[in-house]
């Protein structure tokens, strides 16, 4: 039997429907027509019924461009470039879902993304065994201490597992997996650090997220460093309404609240979210905000307080129990007039 070119490019098993694509790069079929009309890319051929059959060559490219989607890219900046320059996008970019969102490292140097003991983990992730690495984890966690491994461990292995993410090297199931068991390690640790209900465990912290903001590690990342600054911490998990943020500060009697940033967010979104909040929020109340969104290098709302790094973090708290600290016995004597003999 003759094949025809046409056939030959069409035949389903190069080819996949609309429909599988979408359930292949979690793009929707919508967008996907959307680009084709207005990026000139994809460019599915048509079957017999004339329906829509895309080569994988370019469903590949498509689960990159959705990769640097998920980094903060735009549409209109990514879609219609080559694969080339997609690939040099995500070789280059150091986004990750969740690590974008935390703090930058301490000016202690952490180990670098590329380094022996990030290989060594990311190794140990593709043997898709969760147990084993956990327990290597929490081993970590034990030798080095809570904020140690914040900072030296954890920043940048989550680069390293965004890196590997991006360039195709790992899959979005192991990505997943790496996200679920460092959760588990940090709550776990976070949860054996000691704090009291004393004035000292002051100020009490509400942590979350704006809607459209799905990433919540780098606020574990923040609050381990909280916990060991003796704070109490609240987490409500991601995208929690505006107007559910201010009932839940009231009702915990939060000192402040704490948000994180990704790239995913654009400017507007985070500024009009910002100037949301501190409008409607007490006077009182202060408002942290961390992560790598480029919004927040931007001129902020009054009364906005930006944590460049962990490290700052420690510094927000001294400041704030600073303006709040009561006065001492000390300070009460010596305030008295000294009585005359």
């Amino acid at each position: 039997m003759i094949f025809s070119m046409n056939e030959l490019t069409l035949n389903p098993a190069t080819s996949l429907g609309i429909a599988a694509v979408e359930r292949e790069t979690g793009i929707g079929k919508d967008t996907l027509r959307v680009w084709e009309r207005r990026y000139g890319f994809p460019q599915p051929e048509r079957d017999g019924s004339g329906d829509r059959l895309y080569p994988l060559a370019q469903v590949e490219r498509l689960r990159l461009i959705k990769r640097l989607l998920d980094a903060g890219h735009r549409p209109a900046q990514i879609v219609a470039l080559p694969v080339e320059q997609l690939d040099a996008l995500a070789r280059g970019s150091g986004a990750f879902t969740d690590a974008s969102t935390a703090p930058a490292a301490r000016s202690i140097a952490p180990e670098p993304a590329d380094s022996p003991l990030v290989s060594a983990y990311l190794a140990l992730l593709k043997q898709h065994d969760a147990e084993r690495l956990r327990r290597a984890l929490q081993q970590d966690v034990m030798r080095m201490g809570l904020d140690r491994f914040v900072t030296d461990i954890v920043a940048p292995l989550n680069t390293g597992v965004g890196q590997a993410w991006m360039r195709g090297t790992l899959q979005v199931f192991e990505e997943h997996l790496y996200a679920e068991v460092i959760q588990r390690v940090l709550r776990s640790a976070i949860g054996a650090v000691p704090v009291g209900e004393t004035a000292q465990s002051r100020p009490k912290v509400l942590m979350t997220t704006v809607p459209q903001e799905p990433h919540v590690l780098g606020l574990l990342m923040a609050e381990a460093m909280l916990a060991l600054e003796g704070c109490r911490c609240v987490q409500l998990g991601a995208q929690l309404p505006l107007a559910d943020m201010l009932m839940a500060v009231q009702a915990h009697a939060a000192d402040v609240l704490v948000l994180s940033f990704s790239p995913l967010l654009q400017t507007a979104q985070v500024l009009d979210a910002l100037a949301e909040l501190r409008g409607r929020l007490p006077g009182s109340i202060e408002l942290w905000v961390g992560g790598s969104n480029p919004a927040l290098r931007k001129r902020l709302p009054e009364g906005v307080r930006v944590a460049k790094a962990l490290g700052d973090l420690a510094l927000c708290v001294h400041d704030w129990r600073e303006r709040h600290r009561s006065p001492s016995t000390t300070d009460l004597l010596t305030s008295q007039p000294q009585s005359r003999d």
